[in-house]
């Protein structure tokens, strides 16, 4: 049996410009600042986690819960999927459609994989791109009045874990399309590496890494044409 074949995208810096989580931290607090005095209590342990470079869940879900404690359960789900939907025309690289075309014409399925909440991904792309096969991200779930992190964050080495866990081992990887090192792992397991406007000092850990056998690809965004 022929397997199938996959392309594996990150999302945050690989199909959009930014990084979605900052914004939508930003742009929650900009319109409820009260919510800056809850995550000023966190601040000791978010500090630790990136001085001693820990796993992020924890984290992410003290952030994420502090943004949306106290709203409810249903309308919190609404809220983080249509927080973004419409600065997404604007984030998303114009090469992304065209790519997912040429993709599909060759009959290879596309998977994004991203440490970002499968909700609000899924409510930035719906309608917009189309040709998606799956959406694996960080899985959200509600808790104390507020939404945190389900199971780990999907970053690294457990994006691979999760591939695996859904689409199952017996898969060809095609390719691997990313702007950031943390996709290393995924990135070494690809046929094809494809690299989406690195910061400089990313790029020479990919040359390193990757030996030169990636493609690198200068992307551009609406907001920045």
């Amino acid at each position: 049996m022929e397997k199938i074949r996959y392309a594996f995208f990150d999302f945050d810096g690989t199909l959009i410009s930014k990084d979605s989580f900052l914004i939508i931290l930003k742009k929650i607090i900009s319109n409820e600042p009260y919510r800056l005095f809850l995550l000023l209590l966190w601040t000791p342990f978010l500090l630790a986690t990136a001085i001693f470079r820990l796993d992020k869940t924890f984290a992410k879900s003290v952030i994420l819960w502090s943004l949306t404690v106290g709203k409810d359960k249903k309308l919190c789900a609404q809220f983080l999927r249509n927080i973004l939907a419409t600065e997404s025309n604007s984030l998303l690289f114009t090469e992304v459609i065209p790519t997912f075309q040429q993709l599909k014409s060759q009959g290879i399925e596309i998977v994004i994989v991203t440490a970002s909440g499968q909700t609000w991904v899924r409510g930035m792309l719906h309608g917009k791109v189309q040709n998606i096969r799956l959406i694996i991200g960080s899985e959200l779930t509600y808790f104390a009045g507020g939404v945190i992190l389900k199971s780990k964050n999907c970053y690294q080495a457990e994006k691979i874990k999760r591939i695996e866990k859904i689409l199952g081992t017996n898969i060809e990887w095609h390719s691997g399309w990313s702007d950031h090192i943390a996709d290393l792992p995924m990135l070494s397991l690809a046929k094809e590496r494809h690299i989406i406007c690195p910061k400089k000092k990313h790029l020479k850990i990919f040359e390193k890494n990757l030996n030169g056998n990636f493609k690198l690809h200068n992307w551009k965004a609406k907001e920045n044409i």
